[in-house]
């Protein structure tokens, strides 16, 4: 490295290696851009395009002009270009500024920034992650470290977070200073000048086809991108048939990057673009389809629109905002930011050895009532099923009867029933899909934990008790509690104890083993059960039951 050579950060794409390179017009999303020949020496060969600035007025400016004397002008002018390098039959996209969606990147690799990422950092300098988390909901996070990190100090749960960016330092035989890289892009600081560029170029191509990240980041395997294009125009079907079928169990929509919420106004659909919905829920989408089928090419074709606070516009693939959990035989596929993820066999026969270790409880339930009301399928609310339990059974009757702890950032319930040889059970109907059998999971979890840490709540829990009856605050000693004498039961309706734990969705599946290993460490008997449905006549008032 020479200081005397100019300090550059950039952003570089990789071409997938079946793509033909003789025209470079066909890797752009549109073919209106201006475009420079290089003019640097004659190994150096690509060309640079470039799209027209435009200016825009603050969408704040008339509001203030009404407030002041005089007249406030101002405009914000953005500007886009790509630099395409072609080195050994490949392409390599360096951009500038809003280059990025000038980008056909159906033309690049989806995971060259992130394995490049891998390959060029030390995995002890990590500064900032990105994970995807498949949980009771998709969340996408990022966490920043003061100071240089392993991985180990960002708390990725390596069973069920997806890295989708990273940040560190670069290794010792990398030319370059810190580096990052996440999905299509790879990021780095270098000290280059443009001729350096070819180099630089096949330096890159070469970092990413080594397998060197296995040795500490092995883990961003047990979840890992599909690449069979057979396989994923299969499940590409599937996921057109639950759609049509406006299915939304394993079903859900996000956006498709880490968003500033408070800057977010909100959003819209490409077939009711003219109405912005001021929250981004599934629903929503499938409701603005109708009722005529769509096809596979439609909904890829489909945009999701997100609007600031200042009415800016910013448009993403529906597709790739979509996230679906799809199960097969003994493989479990899901969609993300347009990609197909496939669990890591060795994983999944992991998870089912953890699971076997679940008892079932011994505890007996009614089943859970279902019926048909104005040829609509209808079925018990856990609310009146809990109700319903609590009489048949004996049970203690906690549901919705919510208390305020310090470690919790909203109140919660101590559980939905509880026996007299202190058995809290949790409720929760399989007809919730993979978001709300999670929660149920960390719903226990949690209860259970802040009983035995927080005398405050065990104080506020005994009030509830004894407001049921006079001598049951004894369930729930002030002092000395024993985390041993409790048992949390999780109780899944529509499903019978035969298959409750098989038919989880995978990613329940995790939360409730995560949940098992958390409470038996900390001194809990832990079980599952399940109770079947059971259609009845339906009464005077089942209009008011859910659906």
């Amino acid at each position: 490295m020479s200081i005397e050579k100019p300090y550059i950060t950039l952003k570089a794409f990789l071409s997938k290696p079946d793509i033909d390179c003789d025209d470079l017009e066909t890797f752009l999303s549109s073919r209106t851009y201006q475009n420079f020949e290089l003019s640097s020496n004659e190994s150096l060969s690509g060309r640079l395009y470039v799209k027209n600035a435009e200016e825009k007025q603050p969408t704040w400016m008339p509001f203030i002009n009404t407030g002041i004397t005089g007249s406030l002008n101002l405009s914000n002018k953005s500007n886009s270009a790509v630099l395409f390098i072609e080195v050994d039959g490949r392409v390599v996209a360096y951009t500038f500024g809003y280059g990025r969606s000038m980008l056909d990147l159906d033309r690049f690799l989806p995971d060259f920034g992130m394995k490049t990422a891998l390959n060029t950092l030390r995995h002890d300098s990590l500064k900032s992650v990105d994970i995807f988390t498949v949980d009771r909901s998709a969340v996408q996070k990022r966490t920043q470290a003061v100071r240089s990190s392993s991985v180990g100090d960002f708390g990725i749960d390596v069973s069920k977070d997806i890295l989708r960016a990273v940040t560190g330092n670069p290794k010792e035989n990398i030319p370059f200073q810190s580096v990052s890289g996440g999905d299509y892009v790879y990021s780095f600081g270098a000290y280059i000048e443009f001729d350096d560029l070819i180099e630089t170029s096949r330096s890159l191509i070469s970092y990413y086809t080594q397998e060197s990240y296995k040795d500490q980041f092995s883990w961003v395997d047990n979840i890992r991108r599909l690449k069979n294009d057979t396989k994923k125009s299969e499940l590409d079907e599937v996921l057109r048939g639950v759609i049509d079928a406006k299915d939304a169990t394993n079903l859900a929509i996000t956006a498709p990057e880490v968003v500033s919420w408070d800057k977010i106004s909100g959003f819209s659909f490409t077939r009711s673009k003219s109405t912005i919905y001021p929250t981004l829920i599934i629903e929503t989408y499938l409701k603005s389809l109708g009722d005529n089928s769509i096809t596979l090419s439609t909904l890829k074709n489909h945009k999701l629109f997100i609007y600031d606070t200042d009415l800016n516009e910013r448009c993403h693939s529906l597709y790739k905002s979509l996230y679906f959990e799809y199960v097969e035989a003994n493989k479990t596929f899901i969609l993300f930011s347009g990609d197909w993820f496939e669990i890591d066999n060795d994983f999944v026969v992991q998870l089912d050895r953890a699971l076997a270790q679940i008892p079932i409880s011994d505890l007996e339930f009614p089943t859970v009532h279902n019926w048909t009301h104005e040829d609509r399928e209808k079925i018990e609310t856990e609310g009146d099923y809990n109700e319903r339990a609590a009489t048949l059974k004996s049970y203690h009757l906690l549901d919705k009867k919510l208390i305020k702890s310090r470690t919790t950032t909203s109140a919660i319930e101590l559980c939905d029933l509880m026996t007299d040889n202190k058995q809290l059970i949790h409720v929760k109907h399989k007809k919730g899909g993979s978001a709300g059998l999670s929660h149920l999971f960390a719903q226990g979890y949690v209860a259970a934990e802040v009983t035995i840490s927080d005398k405050e709540f065990r104080k506020k829990a005994r009030a509830k008790l004894r407001g049921i009856r006079a001598d049951l605050d004894s369930l729930i000693p002030l002092n000395g509690i024993k985390s041993s004498d409790y048992e949390v039961v999780y109780l899944v309706l529509g499903d019978n104890n035969s298959t409750v734990k098989s038919a989880l969705p995978f990613f329940s599946k995790i939360n409730l083993v995560k949940a098992f290993e958390n409470l038996t460490q900390k001194g809990f008997t832990v079980t599952i059960c399940g109770v079947e449905k059971e259609r009845i006549e339906p009464s005077t008032d089942s209009d008011e039951s859910e659906a």
